[in-house]
């Protein structure tokens, strides 16, 4: 103030700033009030009084406590919250009381804590998704052996389309014919003509007492065993062969017809055809030698 102690212009027009940033901050309305303090922050400070000076921080930290507050609370805008709270948090920690500044950094901590929790929601999942990919890729390289065997009969089969003998018939079974071809893939659904054939030897199965098409495990073959019977007949004697041994032929006309064998009991550790063949006994290798040739002339005549 002047000497004859009446206040200046400037200290009126700071008590009248005061008392505008008083009235919004009792209507709650701290936006406005923040911006009348930044818009004269220049003036106040280089015209206000010490008291004045102290009463300029206090209200300063009373609109940024409430903005950042409503940020939280009210707004529910967690990155506005953390704006503001980084942004003032060196100002609060030496304006704010200790609640108060405590209520801040409890607000940041459960903000944070959530979204640790919601990126846990999406890993976690993920997460499950990928070890269940991982087991089920594990898991079905046990099948893979299988998938293999169309190569094998598609290669070896070729053998028993020649006219000429062929000292290794035995390297693979082959599966019944369904067309003029030599040769189908084991995994062949089976046509009408395979499943009628398959469904006439049926009834000839019970003459051997085992349910066997043929007795090729243990007495060497001869003309007079295969009296009447067609080459496709010989294709499935071939075929016996091996399912007694656990040969798993695929799906298919075959592997429909063994399942219903009692005697049937599939090895899926079988990885190749030659396996069955270098267990095969002296006798079980000279009658799939003889089986075949029979079903080559039967074929040729």
């Amino acid at each position: 103030m002047s000497e004859n102690n009446l206040p200046t212009d400037s200290e009126l027009k700071i008590d009248d700033l005061f008392k505008n940033i008083d009235e919004l901050i009792l209507k709650r309305n701290f936006d406005e009030a923040f911006n009348l303090v930044e818009e004269n922050r220049a003036y106040i400070t280089k015209f206000a009084n010490v008291k004045q000076q102290l009463l300029l921080n206090k209200y300063h930290t009373k609109i940024l406590f409430e903005l950042t507050l409503m940020a939280y609370e009210v707004e529910k805008d967690a990155d506005k919250f953390l704006s503001l709270f980084e942004k003032n948090r060196d100002f609060f920690e030496v304006h704010l009381d200790k609640p108060k500044y405590n209520r801040l950094l409890r607000y940041t901590s459960n903000i944070k804590k959530n979204r640790r929790k919601k990126k846990l929601n999406i890993i976690i999942p993920v997460a499950f998704f990928l070890v269940a990919l991982l087991i089920y890729g594990v898991a079905t390289m046990d099948i893979l052996p299988k998938i293999s065997f169309n190569e094998i009969y598609s290669s070896v089969a070729e053998k028993f389309k020649s006219d000429k003998p062929d000292d290794n018939l035995a390297d693979t079974p082959l599966p019944n014919d369904d067309s003029s071809e030599d040769n189908l893939e084991p995994d062949s659904d089976g046509s009408s003509n395979e499943d009628e054939a398959i469904s006439e030897n049926n009834s000839s199965d019970g003459a051997l007492g085992e349910d066997y098409l043929l007795p090729s495990s243990t007495k060497e073959l001869t003309l007079d065993d295969i009296t009447g019977m067609s080459a496709k007949d010989l294709r499935l004697a071939i075929n016996e062969m091996y399912a007694r041994h656990g040969y798993y032929f695929g799906p298919g006309a075959n592997q429909r017809y063994f399942d219903e064998k009692p005697w049937y009991n599939p090895d899926m550790s079988i990885k190749s055809p030659n396996d069955i063949v270098e267990n095969f006994t002296e006798i079980e290798n000279k009658n799939l030698s003889f089986l075949a040739t029979q079903e080559r002339r039967l074929k040729n005549n």
